[in-house]
């Protein structure tokens, strides 16, 4: 029935000037025109301790990351330091191989380098037998 009621506050307001419930259930009309409804009010209660403005204040503030992110961060960090420290050395090699005579070579020096560095890599993680 709720559509109904708001349907009739529709017609009371003059939004519409007709029965439409009626309209819509093929029956006949109860009203023409705009009933004399009770209309809602324009301005609503307030309810009590709410804020002029809208604003968010959270309850607990946020203190920044946790420790374990932190310690992580820096392992990672570390770790990224030392292997671009141990490719340093992949870099003055590949320096010292680029001249202008072979620079067309230059896209297959790098495609060994990195395929060295990957097979090292790899090579840390293989089972070795005994």
């Amino acid at each position: 029935m709720s559509w109904i009621n708001d349907l009739d506050a529709l017609a009371s307001a003059g939004v519409i000037d007709f029965d439409a419930p009626a309209y819509i259930m093929g029956t006949r009309p109860r009203y023409y025109g705009n009933p004399a409804l009770e209309t809602i009010p324009d301005t609503l209660p307030q309810m009590n301790n709410q804020p002029k403005t809208d604003e968010f204040k959270p309850s607990k503030p946020k203190t920044g990351n946790p420790a374990w992110k932190k310690w992580l961060f820096g392992l990672m960090a570390t770790a990224g330091i030392i292997f671009g420290a141990s490719k340093l050395k992949f870099v003055k090699n590949l320096a010292g191989k680029i001249t202008w005579a072979n620079i067309k070579a230059l896209p297959q020096i790098a495609w060994d380098g990195i395929k060295a560095g990957w097979k090292s890599l790899t090579g840390l993680f293989k089972k070795t037998t005994p």
